[in-house]
């Protein structure tokens, strides 16, 4: 198999360590690499080592420098990727660090298994302090076949949590499959981010109820205990988030309006 043209989508708020590790990592992949590089901050040192990233020539540098949500550039950077070429695109968390040939192994068994939207991986949680047979989607590659089908993110999940589950609701409902690349050892910190900051973790203790609720909302129930096969329980919304419609799928009366909950 030849190299595959691979996008590594990467969001950055307060973890500049661990961005810098990762990135680095992606240089030593043998696959062709373009990293989607999101700021998502105004965190000084995180920015300086953004920056500092943007100048190697295979990142493309996103300085929004506000935590607009990780559906909305998730969404940006895979659509980017794709558009470039990519065979396949692999998304990180800012605190995930791949052993060597993790990467390249990802995106080898995506391209492999076309068929599956998404391929997880296996590595030691260093909250948790145990070695998972899947991270989720804390790093994860996406097929084509996942866009074809069931689109984008729901950007009406901000700035984080919910998004990964309702993305797996549709794909189920959709009759797609997952995949795992249990070969791997990428090691996950486990919500750093929120972690390293008091104002970030107040701000989630509201924001993330309020995703729980849109979802209850939107599926008729919590995760596990759904009760409808389409948003809404309305018959004229499918499972596919278009990219065209992707900042506001549903319309008014079913589209989130309070984004005034984030100010970090």
């Amino acid at each position: 198999m030849s190299s595959p043209q691979l996008g590594l989508v990467v969001i950055a708020y307060n973890q500049p360590i661990w961005t810098e590790r990762l990135l680095d990592s992606a240089r030593t992949a043998k696959s062709n690499v373009a990293v989607h590089l999101f700021l998502h901050s105004q965190d000084e040192p995180t920015t300086a080592v953004c920056e500092r990233l943007a100048a190697r020539d295979e990142v493309r540098y996103y300085p929004h420098g506000e935590n607009r949500g990780v559906s909305r550039s998730w969404n940006d950077g895979i659509l980017n990727a794709y558009n470039e070429g990519a065979d396949t695109v692999v998304v990180a968390n800012d605190d995930v660090l791949p052993a060597t040939g993790d990467l390249d192994r990802v995106a080898e068994k995506a391209v492999r298994c076309d068929d599956r939207y998404i391929v997880t991986c296996a590595g030691p949680h260093e909250r948790l302090g145990r070695v998972l047979p899947s991270h989720g989607y804390s790093f994860f590659a996406v097929n084509p076949v996942a866009i074809e089908t069931i689109g984008c993110f729901d950007e009406n999940f901000f700035p984080a949590y919910c998004e990964d589950q309702d993305y797996a609701r549709r794909a189920g409902l959709a009759g797609l499959l997952e995949e795992n690349c249990d070969d791997t050892m990428v090691v996950h910190g486990g919500s750093s981010t929120i972690f390293a900051s008091h104002d970030l973790t107040v701000q989630n203790s509201v924001t993330q109820l309020h995703n729980i609720a849109y979802y209850m909302r939107k599926w008729g129930g919590d995760a596990g205990n759904e009760q409808y096969e389409t948003p809404f329980d309305h018959s004229d919304f499918g499972l596919r988030i278009g990219p065209e419609r992707r900042a506001a799928p549903y319309g008014p009366g079913y589209d989130r309006t309070d984004r005034q909950l984030v100010t970090v």
